[in-house]
């Protein structure tokens, strides 16, 4: 049954996350090159690259709490972000497992050949940017999780059920990355699917977001801050290590993602069988 205001709620939701998203990003990098680059002190540069990647995780926050309490009547906590004896164990079952199937990725393509460690190490000039990655791949990790397994899902699936809410969640997950990178590889696009797909599988198992914030926090921090793997189309270089790919780019994602590549759906195949030891999928 076409449920009118359901839909229309999901629309706009999803059309102004879009826009203030966009809108928070230009805000990030404008006062991040504008004002980091002024600092002198390492400190203060890394206090200052945190506090810019967390823009676009407050605007996310501020306009899901305004559709919870002035369209549901709600709090940001009936998403799934309540607190319970086993949320800590939660967040970090999804960290580890989403941290260990990236680590295997990646010793596999550094055996393979696919992978070469350009850089290892941090120096002191480089750590603000590492502590600005470390805060952007985790905030970004968190506020897509609240927006598309919290409120998304839960419009989905209090109108069309469980089944609806994985899919429908997972899918615009999906769509969100394509309309932000036009030129994705169709292989990342699959991939993010069934990112989503586990995640959300994840949210409607254990009732939280705890897991899927745990596992998306884990495989963002693996991919950049720590392996230092391309991102978006291009080299990472503030990671604790640079890491170089070669090989076929259906197999490595080339320049633009492990992600982009079976390698990653590889990963996400282990993800999602390590996880079958933790719940009931």
């Amino acid at each position: 049954m076409l449920d009118v205001g359901a839909w229309a709620k999901l629309t706009a939701y999803v059309v102004c996350i879009g826009l203030v998203l966009e809108f928070a990003y230009h805000t990030y990098w404008r006062i991040n090159r504008s004002l980091v680059s002024r600092v002198v002190t390492p400190v203060l540069r890394a206090f200052f690259s945190c506090a810019c990647a967390s823009i676009p995780f407050i605007a996310v926050l501020v306009v899901t709490g305004a559709f919870c309490t002035y369209m549901d009547g709600q709090s940001l906590r009936s998403l799934g972000l309540h607190r319970s004896e086993d949320s800590t164990l939660l967040v970090a079952c999804g960290t580890t497992t989403a941290f260990a199937s990236v680590s295997l990725l990646f010793l596999a393509g550094c055996v393979l050949g696919w992978f070469r460690v350009e850089r290892s190490g941090v120096s002191g000039d480089q750590m603000p940017a590492l502590c600005g990655g470390v805060c952007d791949f985790s905030l970004a990790a968190i506020f897509e999780e609240v927006a598309l397994r919290g409120y998304v899902f839960s419009i989905l699936h209090q109108n069309w059920g469980g089944a609806a809410a994985v899919t429908g969640s997972a899918a615009i997950f999906s769509l969100f990355h394509l309309v932000k990178h036009p030129r994705i590889p169709l292989i990342f696009t699959l991939n993010a699917f069934f990112f989503g797909v586990l995640t959300a599988q994840t949210r409607l198992v254990t009732g939280t977001l705890w897991m899927p914030i745990g596992l998306h926090v884990g495989w963002n921090l693996a991919m950049g801050p720590v392996f230092g793997m391309p991102c978006s189309g291009k080299m990472y270089n503030n990671g604790l290590v640079t890491c170089a790919v070669q090989g076929p780019e259906w197999l490595t994602g080339g320049l633009y993602s492990p992600d982009a590549g079976i390698i990653g759906t590889t990963a996400l195949i282990v993800a999602s069988a390590a996880l079958t030891f933790f719940l009931p999928m």
